[in-house]
């Protein structure tokens, strides 16, 4: 009993410290962490990178894959750049085991936990900001490593307790068995890299051998998919789809290493003896990280099929629009806002493509009304999104508070757009005047211009100029052409009921125009 105390306290002690240290991590990156993962996710090789460096910097695959479903869920990367962090965060999940086994075993951690736990508190304690997140890191790396000497203690006489003889891994079914408790060791655990610690501890120890260790090792990779499992229920159409690809892909890399176990492990030894390493865990670390990198070597081949696949199994469902609007990332006022600006341009691409239409045929068509309604739908959804998002309005968010009050802007000038193109009566007026047919041209270039501006992105955004020039040619078309067509009725040069119904149109196309140039200001990223 008291052996079993003291590895539960051991394991603990690591899993409060490897808790710690993640989070001083991520606090002491902070948004460089986000800005590595929104910008190095361009090309195949780039995303993998990335998800390597994240997982190894904070020390969690399960905060990377997390942290890379709400990005997807936000549209601040794609699914396909979501696939590569993904598979890079296998690799960078091994980097736990190099650590303990280089450092843990190699170096008497124990006497020095004490005083790097010490500092690190009164760092925790005493300091702000940066420095109190250093006192974080410097905490759990102490607990860490006074965990593995508490664990190291436990597992001398575990043995004792725990027979693991009858499972040798000379068969299939013994070293499935293994895997799968090294699965349920992740899930209770809720990380790989304490059980992955636990196992290269009780490798050092003896009360497990190499074989064993590989097996569990395996398993425990396997497990961490049960976090992105949980993060993808009630979560985006694309978030599930990233979660589905790191459960699958995390399945074929441990069917690869079971089922090459022999050549692996065999492949490792030969290793070991090149680097003239006698040290088991130091060779498990190598075991671990070699089927990983082995499992995303056979899969970069196929990585269109491989998702494909996904795209299959986790097929389009509901409003294409508001894929964006996650619940997950609701709570993150940012991120949030972001994922709604992002909808509302989705929303008022529809709407230009549901105008084209509209003008090019001057009726309302089944392709203009399906349109319309999508985004319709999409608006009230974003609005429904946006009703708990707050920000503050302190300095340091006065920023982010201005891009909040800019989606409102955009979302309200949407609204009244679907309005507008609500009113299609007026296109039997325009239809039989020749001046408000050059109105229409004017609008309809608009349209063009708003679509070319979308498509240009964050570079010298000309054709927003042109749309904001072309809104106020036709606001002062409006005012002189009003007057005009008023003065004409009186003089009896033109019926009332006319003058009238064209007045009535002219304002409807200054409507659309005006919320045409305002919809893309406010839309600008």
């Amino acid at each position: 009993m008291e052996i079993l105390m003291t590895v539960l306290g051991g394991i603990g002690l690591f899993l409060f410290g490897m808790s710690l240290m993640t989070d001083g991590l991520k606090s002491l990156a902070g948004e460089s962490l986000k800005q590595l993962l929104s910008r190095f996710t361009g090309g195949k090789f780039s995303a993998i990178l990335s998800g390597m460096v994240l997982t190894a910097v904070i020390q969690s695959s399960s905060a990377t894959i997390l942290m890379t479903i709400g990005f997807v869920s936000a549209g601040l990367i794609t699914f396909t750049q979501s696939l590569g962090v993904i598979i890079g965060t296998s690799i960078g999940s091994t980097s736990t085991g190099w650590i303990v086994s280089l450092v843990g075993f190699q170096i008497s951690m124990g006497s020095l936990a004490l005083p790097i736990i010490g500092v690190g508190v009164f760092l925790r304690l005493f300091t702000h900001g940066k420095m109190s997140s250093l006192g974080s890191v410097m905490t759990g790396f102490g607990m860490l490593f006074l965990g593995i000497s508490v664990l190291q203690d436990g597992m001398a006489d575990f043995s004792d307790v725990f027979d693991f003889t009858s499972f040798n891994g000379d068969r299939f079914y013994h070293l499935l068995l293994l895997a799968l408790i090294g699965i349920v060791m992740t899930v209770i655990m809720q990380s790989s890299s304490v059980a992955v610690a636990i196992t290269l501890t009780a490798l050092y120890s003896g009360a497990i051998n190499f074989d064993q260790g590989a097996a569990l090792v395996i398993g425990q990779n396997i497990g961490t998919t049960f976090k992105a499992i949980i993060a993808a229920i009630g979560a985006s159409h694309a978030a599930k789809r990233t979660s589905v690809a790191h459960i699958l892909f995390n399945l074929f890399t441990g069917f690869v290493a079971l089922a090459l176990f022999p050549l692996l492990t065999s492949a490792v030894f030969t290793m070991s003896d090149w680097l003239d390493v006698d040290d088991l865990t130091i060779s498990l670390a190598l075991f671990y990280t070699l089927f990983n990198v082995l499992g995303v070597l056979m899969i970069l081949p196929f990585m269109k099929p491989f998702e494909k696949l996904i795209a299959r199994l986790v097929p389009e469902k509901g409003n294409p629009l508001t894929i964006y609007l996650d619940p997950s990332v609701a709570e993150v006022g940012p991120v949030a806002i972001e994922a709604s600006r992002r909808t509302l341009m989705a929303v008022h691409k529809t709407l230009l493509e549901a105008m084209q239409e509209l003008f090019a045929t001057k009726r309302e068509t089944v392709p203009f009304f399906k349109k319309k309604q999508l985004a319709a739908e999409a608006i009230q959804e974003t609005r429904a999104f946006l009703r708990d998002v707050q920000l503050s309005v302190e300095s340091e968010d006065k920023q982010k508070y201005e891009r909040h009050v800019s989606v409102l802007h955009a979302l309200d000038h949407l609204e009244r757009l679907i309005m507008a193109l609500s009113e299609t009566g007026y296109l039997r007026t325009i239809s039989s005047s020749r001046s408000l047919q050059a109105v229409t041209a004017q609008v309809q270039e608009m349209i063009e211009n708003s679509l070319r501006s979308m498509e240009e992105g964050n570079g010298e955004n000309n054709y927003l100029q042109k749309v904001e020039e072309t809104s106020k040619e036709i606001a002062e078309i409006r005012r002189s052409d009003r007057k005009h067509l008023l003065k004409n009725a009186i003089s009896e040069e033109l019926n009332v009921d006319r003058a009238i119904a064209k007045v009535h149109a002219l304002l409807w196309l200054d409507r659309i125009s005006h919320h045409l140039w305002r919809i893309l200001t406010h839309l600008q990223p």
